[in-house]
């Protein structure tokens, strides 16, 4: 089996969705003798931050000297990416060989009439990979809620909980306590939590949960947070030491509240027994780099900012760094998000729009959301094509200006895609 033959196989399978039970998981595992048993693991959940958060740990653990499996959800350029082993995409004829070998256990699972979806199998080949690799920890990011994600079937060394805020409302619920119910479901008797910083409804349900299980409960606040353009310091109380000064080669405040849900993570470690030195948290936290989360390619700016939550602080960036009158948005949204409240806060912090549509059928027609834009009082431009779209994002923000792109995780895979290729023939 090739490495496209792979990838095609995986798509093969029943579409991704949320099903009302874990039971499918554990039937497929079961299947393959439950290598996720073997791992001491790190699971992440939350709306927005978790990403960046799973990638601050894993980037510590490795300066720490470990070997690290790292899964996340979803790529930016290409499959690989989901699965890591010491932070490099698993290799092509690797991910082909464990495709491979799981495959026979999906089709006893489809011969029982138990339907595996695309990210059951992602999931399963993770956990898989991670066991057959050794790793010393696998740090594994919830796809979707967190109570009925395929990654629930794990008892972690510890869980995380980043911001909880609105998104997937059609299947996780339309209030912030209702989200943030699903995402503690992630929890585990006796297993320690981390609470990232968290809106105070949001925090009063996480809190109600856990204290129903008995655990530990951790939180860490960043403190005296200096932001640069291109990076953060800030102070933090970690166990019985106070760091100071310490950065994190990420944009955008926020990243100071991802930085304390990691650290948060990697103090629980500590007391079960990993050696984490301040150096090694010093040069993970510095070296750390998670594609498409305010990214910079020259002039052109890559955010993931998919959802409210997400914008709110990709705009408060634009509103410290980049001036209204220097800043064209390349945009593409897709059409069960909260478009129209997206549209009002990013109008309010550019010069104007162009819109476009990545490869995936959820995404609006590039002329619909041009409309959204223009009814919130800005010229708005549409283009059918990623790389025509940058073009003319290009030519309106002239020599010294600069272009965001924001609104979609598959609009910056695309629009990476093309910015990498073109560094690369410089």
């Amino acid at each position: 089996m090739t490495e496209k033959e792979a990838i095609e196989r995986i798509h093969s399978v029943y579409p991704t969705g949320c099903k009302n039970g874990l039971e499918n998981m554990r039937a497929l595992m079961g299947r393959l003798g439950n290598p996720q048993e073997k791992l001491t693991m790190v699971h992440v959940a939350g709306t927005n931050g978790k990403g960046s958060c799973c990638a601050m740990i894993e980037r510590v653990l490795r300066a720490a000297g470990y070997k690290t499996g790292l899964y996340t959800s979803p790529y930016i350029e290409v499959y690989n990416e989901r699965i890591r082993i010491n932070g490099e995409p698993i290799a092509g004829d690797k991910l082909a060989a464990l495709v491979e070998s799981v495959w026979p256990a999906v089709e006893a699972c489809e011969k029982d009439g138990v339907k595996i979806t695309e990210f059951e199998l992602g999931t399963a080949l993770a956990f898989c990979c991670f066991a057959k690799e050794k790793v010393n920890v696998a740090v594994i990011e919830v796809g979707l809620g967190g109570r009925l994600d395929p990654t629930n079937i794990i008892t972690p060394a510890v869980s995380v909980i980043t911001e909880v805020g609105m998104d997937h409302m059609q299947l996780l619920g339309d209030t912030i306590e209702q989200i943030a119910l699903e995402k503690a479901g992630i929890m585990k008797p006796g297993v320690p939590v981390v609470l990232g910083r968290q809106e105070k409804a949001a925090r009063g349900v996480l809190l109600a949960a856990a204290k129903g299980k008995e655990l530990p409960i951790i939180s860490l606040t960043a403190e005296n947070v200096k932001e640069e353009r291109t990076r953060i310091t800030f102070d933090v109380a970690f166990g019985g030491e106070r760091l100071k000064a310490l950065t994190v080669s990420l944009c955008g405040r926020h990243q100071a509240d991802n930085a304390c849900a990691a650290l948060g993570a990697l103090l629980a470690l500590k007391k079960k027994g990993f050696k984490i030195p301040t150096s090694a948290v010093r040069a993970g936290l510095a070296d750390v780099h998670w594609p498409g989360r305010l990214e910079y390619f020259g002039r052109v700016l890559l955010d993931g900012a998919h959802n409210d939550p997400g914008v709110r602080a990709l705009c408060g960036y634009l509103d410290r760094w980049i001036p209204k009158e220097n800043a064209v948005l390349i945009s593409a949204m897709m059409r069960d998000k909260e478009t129209e409240k997206m549209c009002q806060r990013l109008a309010a912090r550019v010069r104007c729009v162009v819109c476009t549509q990545p490869n995936n059928p959820r995404a609006m027609p590039a002329g619909e959301l041009a409309k959204e834009f223009e009814a919130q009082g800005i010229r708005a431009y549409a283009f059918a094509h990623v790389k025509d779209a940058l073009e003319e994002a290009r030519r309106l923000a002239g020599p010294e200006g600069n272009v965001v792109c924001a609104g979609s995780l598959y609009l910056i895979g695309e629009m990476r895609t093309v910015l990498r290729e073109e560094r690369d023939k410089r």
